[in-house]
């Protein structure tokens, strides 16, 4: 193997070793959950459930993306509190306060599917940014959901890859090759290809201006989920989304209630 391909594959590696925050932070109304660290293939993941008003119904997960923690749905778990829901949130493999130093997909669904298997069947989910993927690759693995929130999804693994490694100055010779290898492994998913399969009621939310995850790209994999709807805003960037007090209102009534959703 030469430099080049060596290097590439490096490249590759690394892709899946998120970048801890210094101090790890927890949803404040968390501290009100119980918590467990609960074991997977990739270490113990740490997790809050919140048990809600309504206890003798499914509780909703929460997933949230590449280098992030529970503290992004702070709004969206105090909506869902006060709607009665039960809350499962956690830190994804090499996350906040969980175990590891890398994070895959498979790896993010293994954790997802191992939270299934304690705390649910789960009414239905909300992800951010890589926790899109993360939940459809767990729903290819047999994951069962009524009812799913894609927030800023990437959808091409690749171009994903390909941008990230451009905003860090990567040589192009390096990038190509790089593609081309995780190309050849199959390590590149494809949320659209794989929209066609899902059987859960689809919600995608995409903000125009968000340049980390391309709206159109979104809106493709929408029309190729089946039945999922389309809501395009503008001006929220990539993560300001799930902060938007209208926006939260809407993903929580759209969890909690089959006639919840207006575009606007």
């Amino acid at each position: 193997m030469n430099d080049v391909a060596n290097h590439a594959k490096h490249l590759l590696n690394q892709s899946g070793q998120p970048k801890r925050r210094a101090v790890p932070r927890v949803s404040p109304l968390l501290h009100q959950a119980e918590h467990e660290m609960i074991e997977t293939g990739s270490g113990k993941i740490a997790v809050w459930h919140l048990l809600g008003a309504r206890y003798a119904d499914p509780p909703v997960l929460l997933v949230h993306g590449w280098e992030d923690d529970t503290s992004l749905w702070t709004p969206l778990i105090a909506l869902l509190a006060e709607r009665g829901r039960s809350v499962v949130a956690f830190d994804l493999p090499g996350h906040g306060h969980s175990e590891g130093d890398r994070c895959s997909l498979e790896l993010a669904a293994e954790a997802i599917l191992t939270l299934d298997r304690r705390f649910g069947p789960f009414a239905g989910a909300a992800t951010h940014s890589f926790g899109g993927p993360a939940i459809t690759r767990a729903m290819l693995d047999g994951l069962k959901l009524a009812r799913v929130v894609l927030i800023a999804p990437p959808v091409a693994q690749a171009r994903q890859f390909e941008r990230a490694w451009r905003r860090y100055d990567v040589p192009e010779d390096l990038i190509s090759a790089a593609l081309a290898l995780g190309h050849d492994e199959g390590r590149f998913f494809d949320l659209a290809a794989a929209a066609p399969h899902m059987q859960a009621e689809a919600l995608f939310i995409h903000s125009a201006d968000d340049a980390q995850c391309p709206a159109n790209e979104g809106e493709r994999a929408a029309k190729a989920w089946p039945g999922a709807r389309f809501w395009g805003v503008d001006g929220f960037g990539h993560r300001a989304l799930v902060q938007d007090d209208d926006i939260v209102a809407t993903v929580a009534a759209w969890l909690d209630s089959s006639s919840a959703f207006t575009s606007r």
